[in-house]
């Protein structure tokens, strides 16, 4: 029995009957049709899903084909219509066209779910569920080709984000490059690694990095840009499925690091989940929130830079900056 109270209450389901097929199951409609999301802020809501389907033994399903994200190209593009196919393999063996013949179909929200927190990180007991159903597209995983630079040596992964991020209101604050620098240093000093894997969408930063760690510093060969949303312009045909092809290679050369520094972001997150806890050490640098307001979160970045810590600056300190053995991070 479906209570429509607590699915309408707590996550604004609908409840639907499409025909008579599959009378003893209930399936769970995964969409996110809001176009302006990054693919791992859809895919964290997807898993956050996933959670809520399995809590109430429902067969999950994502739909990005009907509900349509920043990601939908032409028709049966990648072998397939549904965008979440573009990048992964399908979270259930029934196809859409089953489950919308199907006489009970449960269908989520198409915000983030409610009472899940948007960093996937803060909610514990996902780790299990990201293995369970997420399964990377063999032809992107082919793609990641971090295994030339591990046969060399020990590789030290950082996602360093930039740009929007600073003053988005809401958004957590990224790193600044003092901060970054303090915290590969501190990293160097404990554990000798031979690379640096920078993944960032600003070419500002990577340059920063590059010039830094001038003998250490890879990446790979993607599209980035020096104070321009890569969301809101139009540069290459594809341009909105190679971003996220991209960051999901990335993603994966960072999971398979020896160790990592990150901010707060889904990417690094999933890169966690994906490593399994086999870093060696991890680096959190989390700066917390920006606010709310439009106005004030354009400039609090760049005033928190400037501040010392003691007056509400970001925090330099070593002690805040200092690797943890993953054994007492995850």
């Amino acid at each position: 029995m479906i209570s429509k109270d607590l699915l309408i209450n707590s996550q604004e389901c609908s409840i639907k009957s499409f025909g008579d097929e599959n009378p003893d199951r209930v399936f769970f409609v995964i969409r996110q049709g809001v176009l302006g999301r990054g693919l791992f802020s859809l895919l964290s809501a997807v898993i956050c899903y996933l959670h809520f389907a399995e809590a109430h033994g429902f067969t999950p399903v994502v739909d990005f084909k009907n509900f349509k994200t920043e990601y939908n190209e032409a028709n049966d593009f990648c072998g397939t219509e549904n965008a979440f196919e573009y990048y992964f393999e399908p979270v259930s063996q029934f196809t859409l066209d089953e489950v919308y013949r199907s006489k009970n179909v449960v269908i989520s929200s198409n915000n983030y779910p409610a009472g899940y927190d948007y960093t996937i990180g803060n909610i514990p007991n996902l780790q299990g569920l990201f293995n369970k159903y997420i399964k990377i597209r063999d032809d992107i995983d082919s793609l990641v080709n971090i295994d030339k630079f591990l046969e060399q040596g020990k590789v030290l992964g950082v996602h360093f984000r930039g740009q929007e991020f600073r003053t988005a209101p809401g958004h957590w604050f990224p790193p600044t490059p003092k901060q970054m620098y303090k915290a590969i240093d501190l990293m160097l000093s404990i554990e000798t690694f031979k690379y640096i894997f920078v993944s960032t969408e600003d070419q500002r930063l990577l340059e920063l990095l590059t010039k830094r760690y001038p003998k250490m510093v890879i990446s790979n060969d993607h599209f980035r840009t020096a104070g321009a949303n890569a969301y809101k312009i139009y540069p290459r045909e594809l341009h909105k499925y190679l971003l996220g092809k991209e960051i999901l290679i990335d993603m994966l050369a960072l999971s398979r690091c020896n160790a990592l520094i990150h901010c707060t972001s889904n990417v690094s997150w999933m890169a966690r989940y994906a490593n399994n806890q086999k870093y060696s050490y991890v680096t959190f640098i989390d700066n917390g929130p920006n606010s709310l307001n439009r106005l004030v979160a354009k400039v609090l970045w760049r005033a928190k830079y400037y501040l010392p810590s003691q007056l509400g600056g970001f925090n330099n300190s070593a002690d805040f900056l200092k690797p943890i053995s993953v054994s007492n991070t995850f």
